[in-house]
């Protein structure tokens, strides 16, 4: 069958799993970040005891640490970042951690929907109006006072922003990669589905007609048995025929999908029928008893390859439905009409020669259905119903390949001889 592949994006705990091996190098960096940048355990204005200094220490390791749980709750640690640098500032005045919380909000944006997200960038918002207090504290002239807490509180939300927008990137980029996941697994879905029909397709035309063909067959030679030897001789030929003929097709359609599932280890597939095989199938009905006669009118053309099978089977299947529903007696025509752009295809019975029994549960009841999705698939269209003189007609119109989209081979090339 055909297969479809693409890339599976990462589960949740696959991208938990990614994050802690890489915060085994991303955390002590941050740690050390944190302490160089918004402690006085490196760079001291005034003496700072060794006490003090182990405190921020371990303040330090517990803001980096909160980080290592950040891919399965992102907003909790987000809520303890947020809540240790608040304490930090009323317990140790010359701490003042942010990088915690920078990657905490990015966290946060990145997995967790847009509304969450923005609260939380109002929350560290809120938390830097502290930073600014210091600023604004610490700020010698009174005068520039306000705007030093302005400065601050904006650059922290510049930083806060900026991760904000980061995280927020990464989620609608996972979001896309998700729905293209989905719609793989539809496409794919759709594309077995698909396969299963048409390979259901081609065991129906195979199957159906080759048993209607051998039941009847049998049928007509018990009739004979004791009386024409010779007749029903004949039969059981014609039911070897078709069952040699039934073997063969079905060896090809299983060639074709072992080639499309992997490679194939005995040789490439058979030929599909074709409209050169037509006066095979229709002396193969007229030995099960239907009389059949057939015209052509036009110039025959190169056909597509899936548009000639299409029209052998509509030949195929029409055929095989008057000898289930109407009888070994009744009388067919097959008609190609070739015009410019299209072949137009009638089969036709007279409704005459019915006889029960002969025919009765050989019918899946989904043949002329699965015959109409085919036609579609290749471009064509399917007509099937009564006649208003008695009988039955099937009328299929098909693409035929225009000057230069095939290059007409001469002598036995690509025209189908149906005349």
């Amino acid at each position: 069958m055909t297969s479809v592949t693409g890339a599976v994006a990462p589960s949740a705990p696959a991208r938990a799993a990614r994050w802690w091996r890489h915060d085994l190098l991303l955390l002590p960096v941050l740690g050390l970040l944190d302490l160089f940048t918004a402690s006085s355990v490196v760079i001291q204005s005034e003496p700072v005891g060794p006490a003090r200094q182990w405190l921020q220490v371990l303040a330090a390791v517990l803001s980096v640490g909160a980080l290592w749980w950040r891919a399965r709750a992102p907003v909790a640690v987000f809520g303890f970042e947020c809540a240790h640098g608040v304490a930090m500032w009323f317990l140790l005045h010359d701490y003042r951690p942010w990088a915690g919380l920078i990657v905490a909000l990015y966290t946060v944006a990145a997995l967790r929907p847009l509304v969450v997200s923005a609260a939380a960038y109002a929350a560290a918002c809120a938390r830097s109006l502290l930073s600014a207090f210091d600023s604004f504290r610490v700020e010698p002239s009174a005068g520039a006072r306000a705007g030093e807490f302005v400065v601050t509180a904006l650059m922290f939300a510049l930083i806060y922003a900026a991760a904000w927008a980061a995280g927020s990137v990464v989620r609608r980029h996972r979001r896309r990669v998700a729905q293209l996941e989905r719609e793989r697994r539809v496409a794919r879905a759709e594309a077995v589905a698909l396969e299963r029909r048409r390979i259901a397709a081609e065991l129906h035309d195979v199957v159906s007609h080759s048993v209607t063909v051998m039941v009847l067959q049998a049928a007509g030679a018990a009739r004979i048995s004791a009386s024409d030897p010779e007749r029903t001789r004949e039969a059981l030929l014609h039911i070897q025929q078709a069952g040699q003929q039934a073997m063969a097709e079905l060896r090809r359609l299983l060639a074709v999908m072992r080639a499309e599932s992997g490679p194939v280890g005995d040789g490439e597939p058979g030929p599909q029928p074709r409209l050169d095989d037509i006066e095979v199938l229709l002396t193969s009905m007229r030995c099960a008893g239907l009389t059949v006669t057939m015209s052509v009118s036009g110039s025959p053309r190169p056909l597509d390859p899936s548009i000639e099978l299409a029209a052998y089977r509509t030949v195929q299947e029409s055929l095989t439905n008057t000898l289930k529903h109407v009888g070994r007696r009744a009388c067919a025509t097959v008609h190609f009409g070739w015009q410019e752009r299209v072949l137009l295809l009638r089969v036709d019975d007279d409704g005459s020669g019915r006889e029960p029994g002969a025919a009765a549960g050989l019918s899946t009841g989904n043949g002329l259905a699965s015959l109409a999705e085919r036609l579609e698939r290749v471009g064509g269209r399917l007509v099937a119903g009564p006649r208003a003189e008695g009988g039955f007609r099937v009328s299929a119109t098909l693409p035929v390949a225009q000057h230069g989209d095939l290059v007409a081979a001469s002598g036995d090339g690509g025209v189908p001889a149906v005349g």
